[in-house]
């Protein structure tokens, strides 16, 4: 039915919408035809409408190419998928000004997501910087978008931290976020996490400024002790500290916040502590050991300490790559005692 279904489409918002509800249906059920639907899409989707892109451009279809690419463009779409994804970079990035302004802009913040999962592709880095470019040159798609879009583009962007168009167009974010600040109350947790993590990556004063904006309200969050910091999952904490670690003066608070919600997941059998991946472990204690004069960091890290143990005991050690086992070990040794008890 899933694969007659986009054989059967005629049109990209038919084929589009095929492709994202299987793919989603059949990633939930851990389907074993999954990766194979998404390549035949991939396949299909390259041959029969990347080609008719500029045309469908015009009749204001640009959503439905977005959609597709990112369901493709992903692991499960194999070596199909990073072909589509080459192939759509390379029709963005040859977009004369007036047709790039008929893409919509949540469209373009979706691409820019999917071409940076395929960074060392030229196709990729050239529909990067055609996207760049719109976002650092038209200030209204910024201001249009919503903070799921800002942060895809951001995320997109950092996967290119050399070049100078990325890195401005990042800088432009920064500012209207920065603009936002009063409306971050309203920015759901996972959008956050994803701003965090992408401007971390950038050490213009601008990022910065945007980075210690969002510390801020994770830190107001934090004040309503009725929820603590219960909406951001385990992966969104980890993000965040990581990022946050980047200037720990600045984001003092709001770092001292997550060690806090780490310290009270720890002690809370339902709070599933044990589903932290071993780089959000990895990725917390290195954020943590920034302040280790701080009484909350090592207590978190003391936390963190004893799933690690309770990991070993499992024989799941092997779950940390070097690079993880080195962080966990640096930050264990800013608290020697308290983290061998």
């Amino acid at each position: 039915m899933a694969l007659h279904e986009i054989y059967a489409a005629r049109d990209i918002g038919r084929f589009s919408r095929a492709v994202v509800e299987h793919d989603r249906v059949l990633q939930r059920a851990g389907h074993a035809n999954h990766a194979m639907f998404l390549q035949k899409a991939a396949a299909r989707f390259a041959r029969d409408f990347v080609p008719n892109w500029e045309n469908d451009v015009r009749a204001w279809k640009s959503w439905g190419y977005a959609t597709t690419c990112n369901a493709v463009s992903r692991e499960a779409g194999g070596q199909a998928g990073i072909e589509a994804c080459r192939a759509m970079a390379a029709r963005v990035s040859q977009l004369s000004d007036a047709l790039v302004n008929e893409v919509e802009g949540k469209a373009l913040s979706l691409f820019a997501s999917s071409f940076g999962r395929h960074s060392r592709a030229a196709e990729c880095r050239n529909g990067m910087i055609r996207i760049a470019k719109v976002c650092r040159d038209e200030s209204g798609i910024l201001e249009e978008l919503n903070s799921q879009s800002l942060g895809l583009l951001v995320n997109g962007f950092s996967k290119w931290p050399q070049e100078s168009t990325p890195r401005q167009a990042t800088l432009a974010i920064a500012a209207e976020i920065c603009r936002r600040a009063r409306q971050l109350s309203d920015f759901p947790s996972q959008n956050l996490s994803t701003l965090v993590n992408g401007f971390s990556k950038w050490a213009e004063p601008n990022a910065r400024q945007a980075l210690t904006a969002i510390a801020g309200e994770v830190l107001r969050r934090s004040r309503r002790r009725n929820v603590w910091l219960s909406d951001f999952g385990h992966q969104e904490l980890s993000n965040m500290v990581n990022g946050f670690a980047k200037w720990p003066e600045d984001c003092r608070g709001a770092l001292v916040a997550i060690a806090s919600e780490v310290s009270h997941r720890a002690g809370v059998p339902d709070a599933r502590f044990s589903a932290f991946t071993s780089q959000g472990l990895a990725n917390l204690v290195n954020g943590f050991c920034k302040c280790p004069e701080e009484e909350v960091f090592c207590q978190a890290t003391v936390a963190i300490a004893g799933e690690v143990l309770r990991r070993n005991r499992r024989a799941r050690l092997s779950e940390f790559t070097q690079q993880e086992m080195a962080n966990l070990v640096n930050g264990f040794s800013k608290w020697p005692q308290e983290a061998a008890s």
